[in-house]
């Protein structure tokens, strides 16, 4: 038994190596290839170029192995030949693309993001030999990669539950986030199936608010000082109103209290499902913490933003006597009292409000009462079709 485990680790070992060396063969040829360009001699050179077609089938193939550390090298391998024969391997897109989406799903948190490496690297880097441009070929990978990784989520709710988180949060490391958050906001509005587009936008509010690679973004939709930034928050409330709470979370990091308000007057016409109310609950625990510390500190300006307390206790009254309502009672209850009878001045909050004036909030208030009666119409129908299956 003991001869045995020797083997393996010595065959493992002699696996690696030669990986390795093989490796460093592929981008000593690349080195050879650039001098003979360079050189631009006449004189054919003697180095045979690499057969791409079979090694990318072998590595295709291997990428389905049950070794994790061969899926990483295969990966690795992938990566590599991309990085020095781009014009070469585009051709081969169109086949490596299916078995790296199906890669994603793979239980190894490594195997996973070596996979996205693989990705970014593709939809990311000019196509071809550099004398044309490609930025439309670019583009046009880059969209079908969001495409299909949302058709993945939207066919496999596991895939969704388990990974999706894993794999936004490294797209948005290794890519713009604020492009990632606009390109999946862009097509998810042309989603037809809206309970999808729902729970899709519930799962990237909640990466929005809570991971540290999207840091800088909640910056820039917290102070929206620029016509970027303002942009940017438009773009994603037309996504963010097929989930109500979701909107709200946005308006309060982005501090437009007053929209909040409205928006949660209407709430009183929608369907209040136990869902809608777990969202709520969160957004309570998520105001309790250091992401909205700044949203708690406000409460403490004398005069306090009126329209802040009144969106609180909006969510307040929203909710059952449940642990998420106490916890939010006690919270307003911490206000000083003085600060609730003070008269209200416009100079504490004038500049504030001053960075929004260009955003119109009533164009987007009857925005989100269209996606919401889109929403209703939507579960009747579906309704009305499990009724008549019966």
């Amino acid at each position: 038994m003991f001869s045995f485990l020797n083997t393996v680790t010595d065959i493992k070992e002699t696996a690696t190596a030669v990986n390795y060396t093989l490796l460093k063969l592929i981008a000593l040829q690349q080195e050879l290839e650039d001098a003979d360009e360079i050189r631009k001699s006449s004189v054919e050179p003697s180095q045979e170029k690499l057969d791409l077609p079979p090694v990318v089938d072998v590595l295709t193939q291997y990428l389905m192995h049950s070794s994790i550390q061969t899926k990483v090298a295969v990966l690795k391998w992938i990566h590599d030949l991309y990085m020095k024969f781009p014009s070469q391997m585009v051709n081969h897109i169109d086949l490596l693309f299916p078995a790296l989406q199906r890669t994603l799903a793979d239980e190894a948190d490594q195997v996973v993001q070596q996979c996205l490496v693989v990705i970014a690297e593709v939809i990311s880097s000019p196509i071809g030999d550099g004398k044309t441009n490609s930025t439309d070929k670019t583009s046009t990978y880059y969209n079908k990669f969001v495409i299909s990784l949302l058709q993945s989520f939207n066919n496999d709710k596991r895939l969704l539950d388990e990974r999706g988180s894993f794999i936004i949060r490294q797209l948005c490391v290794l890519l713009n986030a604020e492009e990632i958050y606009k390109s999946l906001a862009s097509i998810l509005l042309k989603e037809p199936n809206l309970k999808f587009v729902r729970l899709m936008v519930e799962h990237l509010n909640m990466i929005l608010l809570t991971s540290s690679e999207l840091f800088e973004m909640r910056n820039k939709l917290k102070e929206l000082k620029t016509e970027e930034s303002k942009s940017l928050f438009c773009c994603l409330y037309s996504t963010w109103c097929h989930n109500p709470i979701a909107t709200v979370s946005l308006c309060l990091l982005s501090q437009n209290y007053e929209h909040v308000c409205e928006l949660i007057k209407l709430f009183g016409n929608l369907e209040i499902t136990v869902d809608f109310l777990m969202e709520i609950d969160k957004l309570v625990q998520l105001i309790e913490s250091p992401i909205f510390a700044y949203l708690r500190l406000e409460l403490l300006e004398v005069p306090c933003d009126k329209n802040l307390v009144r969106a609180l206790y909006g969510l307040l009254m929203l909710l059952p006597q449940t642990e998420a309502f106490n916890t939010l009672k006690i919270r307003l209850s911490c206000i000083p009292s003085l600060h609730l009878t003070t008269e209200e001045s416009t100079t504490p909050h004038a500049k504030k409000q001053s960075l929004k004036n260009l955003i119109d909030f009533k164009t987007l208030l009857e925005h989100f009462k269209e996606v919401q009666e889109k929403h209703k119409v939507y579960k009747q129908a579906i309704r009305a079709k499990e009724i008549l299956n019966l």
